[in-house]
């Protein structure tokens, strides 16, 4: 079974604000795909880490 974690904790991981996750999925601008059971919302660990792999940089050297 899939790990899953809250709207909090995924603020937290990704260091903004808890509205600001929320405003996203409202204007349907989550980065994240995330699911609804019954009242909570809910996000694949495995989108999480896809998600952050993304957001890599490659170094560049100026030298």
């Amino acid at each position: 079974m899939q790990d899953y974690i809250t709207t909090n904790e995924l603020a937290a991981l990704l260091k903004v604000k808890k509205n600001t996750i929320e405003r996203w999925r409202t204007n349907r601008e989550c980065p994240i795909q995330w699911i609804k059971v019954k009242r909570r919302v809910l996000y694949a660990m495995t989108d999480v880490r896809t998600y952050l792999e993304k957001q890599k940089c490659d170094r560049v050297s100026t030298g």
